[in-house]
């Protein structure tokens, strides 16, 4: 679903996309491509979430909690928080009831968003992490 997008930020903060759904993260990636991110990669599992955030060491990664595989977004977000504890990661999920919020709280997020995305907010989000 394409939705209109705010104007392109003043800076092109690097993002890293986890998001199993593929039609998701694609539109996703379209969605912060045009307002002025770079993409730096698009993971589908926590083990290669981990190890883009690694090697790619993007400003802000964007957090499925459901993954492909065996490990969660809350467990590759835990795993991305030992090696660069202050690298934001922002939850996008469906999954928003209060015992999946609090496991999510314990990673430190900087933000908790449900899905469909809100577009203005992350972008706001995103502004607000220079």
């Amino acid at each position: 679903m394409m939705l209109s997008c705010p104007p392109p930020l003043p800076y092109p903060p690097r993002v890293l996309i986890v998001e199993d759904e593929r039609i998701i993260a694609m539109a996703t990636s379209l969605n912060l491509k045009r307002m002025g991110c770079e993409v730096v990669a698009t993971a589908a599992t926590g083990q290669q979430a981990v190890d883009y955030a690694v090697r790619k060491k993007p400003d802000v990664v964007l957090m499925d909690i459901m993954l492909q595989g065996p490990m969660t977004g809350i467990e590759a977000a835990r795993r991305i928080r030992d090696a660069n504890p202050d690298m934001p990661i922002i939850y996008c999920t469906a999954y928003t009831d209060v015992g999946t919020r609090a496991q999510a709280a314990q990673t430190k997020p900087t933000a908790f968003l449900g899905k469909p995305l809100n577009y203005l907010h992350l972008k706001t989000l995103i502004d607000e992490l220079e």
